[in-house]
């Protein structure tokens, strides 16, 4: 649940990411039916990919904690397909701060984030 809450504040800040010349995807590990009704149930303004059979769940060890909780992970990739931030998380009320988290990293040293600190000084 709190990973749509997450999904839905990266579509509130989805003009901010475009305008750092940043694409937002989300893969879903679910058959592709599921990411679309996940896209529409969430209006989201980028895609929801599919992941049916878990690779991409897998490539960053992204396997269930506890046979139960969905371990996450937030990715920047730069255009040269070089990963430049990886966050992963067992604890999904994370997400709540991350996506400001993921827009001070796309912007680079010395943008300030819409809560005023540099991405610089963000962990």
């Amino acid at each position: 649940m709190q990973c749509r809450f997450h999904v839905a504040q990266l579509g509130r800040l989805h003009d901010d990411f475009k305008a750092a010349g940043a694409e937002v995807l989300v893969i879903l590990g679910d058959s592709p039916e599921r990411a679309r009704s996940y896209a529409e149930l969430l209006k989201t303004p980028f895609p929801v990919l599919a992941d049916p059979d878990r690779t991409v769940y897998h490539r960053f060890d992204l396997e269930r904690a506890f046979l139960v909780i969905q371990r996450t992970a937030s990715v920047v990739v730069d255009q040269d397909g070089v990963i430049r931030y990886i966050k992963r998380a067992t604890n999904p009320m994370q997400w709540l701060q991350e996506s400001r988290e993921l827009l001070g990293v796309v912007r680079g040293p010395g943008d300030a984030d819409r809560s005023g600190t540099p991405s610089s000084q963000q962990p």
